[in-house]
């Protein structure tokens, strides 16, 4: 056959990636295992993170010191994490270092937030609305229109489906003229009825140049943050809290982390995060706040860096590291696999091709399976063999597998 051997080459290298995705996937199902953390919390007592984990010991907890605590004084050395258990024992505390404490006020000081890598790489929806930020009945209502933002902001009558000019000409006027240059490179809000405000949206215009967008009484409300003069935004995620203190958390390219605070003159002041350096890209954050501390994890491929905060300054009261636990999926793959194929990966939230590299120890493996190709393959031409023990040595046991089913066809 003409192109007999084309064909065999091209059936080889299918197998070879159908197998360099089959053969890891099944190997991980039989060996994977969980990579979970235990909790972390910043102790308003004890004044250090507290490792709680209950699910191999439920008597004692500990903190980053190793010192052990009975699970008895659990709720009592975590107040402001178990307030709620506290307050129906009739054992909360009156106050936690001269603060007053009460439910309403740990409620609205509460922060609860996540980051994911995925969150930057979702599509982000095509079109914003904007809510009136003074609303008459004390309740945010969908406004009727919705707006897009690129080369130019137009809003669009969501009955009509029809432009309506005489508010995009308005708002398009007021953006121009607070400096904001088109296109605009992207823009971010919680277009949500179910909040007890709104701050409207942060567009980050052509310049990198960040600008607060809301609408007051029916009227722009447009503002140059100048939050971009101390900081290369990345990524902005709105999180209008209870107290009002801040507008949400800010990435910067640099590994800057923190929150856009509000100042009593109507301004915006960026407070850093003082953790290690933030790569929004590969890095999840995971922040719970309370009343007086800020507990943060920055977790990667590597292990997670915790950190103790103070609420005020955000700056670094202790700081903890675990490197992620080693399963018998890490310590098998090095060995079997040098190069793999799947259809996910772990910083990407989208079904794809990903090629993952392993260790220089598998190829140890690929030499011994080279040499069983070159006994195998004797009866083979001088070019067909060296092509496959080559083949095999790239590739390895997917590729040795592929040749062997041929074989096997043949």
């Amino acid at each position: 056959m003409k192109y007999k051997n084309l064909i065999f080459a091209l059936i080889v290298t299918f197998t070879t990636l159908a197998g360099s995705w089959i053969i890891p996937s099944l190997v991980e199902k039989m060996t994977d295992e969980s990579k979970s953390y235990p909790l972390m919390y910043y102790s308003a007592r004890l004044k250090e993170l507290c490792l709680i984990d209950f699910r191999n010991t439920s008597e004692t907890f500990s903190d980053i010191k190793g010192n052990q605590y009975p699970r008895t004084a659990y709720d009592s050395l975590l107040p402001l994490l178990n307030a709620r258990q506290l307050m129906m024992d009739n054992a909360m505390p009156d106050s936690i270092d001269g603060h007053a404490i009460d439910m309403k006020t740990l409620r609205m000081t509460q922060v609860m937030f996540r980051y994911r890598p995925q969150d930057m790489q979702m599509p982000q929806p095509a079109m914003g609305v904007l809510f009136e930020a003074m609303p008459q009945r004390g309740k945010l209502t969908l406004p009727g229109d919705y707006f897009t933002l690129t080369d130019q902001i137009t809003f669009i009558d969501a009955e009509t489906n029809t432009v309506d000019e005489e508010k995009s000409i308005r708002f398009q006027k007021e953006l121009v003229k607070k400096g904001f240059v088109f296109p605009a490179q992207a823009y971010w809000g919680n277009p949500s009825t179910r909040k007890s405000y709104e701050e409207g949206y942060f567009c980050l215009d052509a310049h990198n140049q960040l600008f607060h967008l809301k609408m007051v009484n029916g009227r722009h409300f447009v503002k140059n943050t100048h939050i971009s003069d101390s900081l290369d935004i990345r990524w902005f995620a709105m999180n209008e809290v209870a107290d009002k203190r801040y507008y949400g958390f800010v990435f910067g390219k640099e590994g800057k982390a923190g929150i856009i605070e509000s100042t009593e003159d109507g301004g915006y002041f960026f407070r850093r995060l003082d953790i290690r350096p933030f790569n929004p890209e590969k890095d999840q954050l995971t922040i719970l706040g309370n009343l007086l501390y800020w507990t943060v994890s920055v977790t990667d491929s590597r292990g997670m860096d915790t950190y103790g905060l103070d609420k005020e300054t955000l700056s670094c009261l202790s700081a903890y590291y675990q490197p992620v636990k080693r399963g018998l999926w890490d310590e098998v793959s090095e060995w079997l696999f040098p190069i793999r194929l799947s259809l996910q990966d772990k910083h990407s939230a989208f079904i794809n091709l990903y090629w993952h590299t392993g260790a220089w120890k598998a190829f140890l493996l690929n030499v011994l399976l080279a040499l069983i190709t070159f006994a195998i393959l004797r009866k083979s031409t001088p070019t067909q063999r060296w092509l496959s023990v080559g083949w095999v040595l790239i590739v390895g046991i997917a590729g040795w597998t592929a040749l062997l089913i041929m074989k096997k066809e043949n």
